[in-house]
């Protein structure tokens, strides 16, 4: 296969997952956030780097965020709001995080492929996104979850962007924000 033949298909297969993601899950999502005192995403692999770039773009954005994880990451506090990027949404590691969060009292959305309500319901919101994972039979011509972690880079982008339209925040007041020692 060509390689812009790969492309084409790439780009037609991201497309169509992404017209099938729930506008009003977005819309959850981004209240959550406006409301949240500090955002902690959290990841891991493919989908910790997808949430760094979001991280990163929520910080330009003026949110306090924050990656679980880094030597850098403050406590978690009652009005604060877990972003957990998984596939799978599962794993004993997420179970510990969405228990502590409960405890403490703050909020957690689950960004994930899964279409489980075992899964999603241990969260406050969910966005399901239906792409391929290693943990389901999604066809595509790509390697375990590149599909997801594509789409999902583009649905945050995109919830970001949605943000920063509603909140009236502008490019110049994101590039104030940007790394500047370069």
């Amino acid at each position: 296969m060509k390689t812009e033949t790969v492309l084409q298909t790439l780009s037609e297969e991201v497309g169509n997952v992404l017209n099938q993601v729930s506008a009003s899950s977005l819309d959850a999502a981004a209240e959550m956030i406006l409301k949240a005192e500090n955002i902690f995403i959290q990841g891991n692999g493919r989908s910790g780097l997808v949430g760094k770039m979001a991280a990163m773009r929520l910080m330009h954005s003026g949110y306090r965020v924050h990656v679980v994880g880094e030597s850098t990451t403050p406590n978690f506090t009652e009005n604060d709001l877990l972003i957990i990027l998984s596939g799978s949404g599962k794993g004993s590691s997420l179970d510990q995080m969405i228990s502590k969060v409960r405890q403490i009292g703050g909020c957690t959305l689950l960004v994930t492929a899964a279409d489980d309500p075992e899964v999603t319901d241990k969260f406050d919101e969910s966005i399901f996104i239906k792409a391929s994972t290693k943990h389901n039979n999604i066809k595509t011509i790509q390697p375990l979850g590149n599909q997801f972690d594509q789409a999902m880079h583009i649905v945050l982008d995109a919830l970001i962007v949605s943000l920063n339209i509603n909140t009236n925040t502008s490019n110049n007041e994101l590039k104030v924000r940007h790394f500047n020692l370069e």
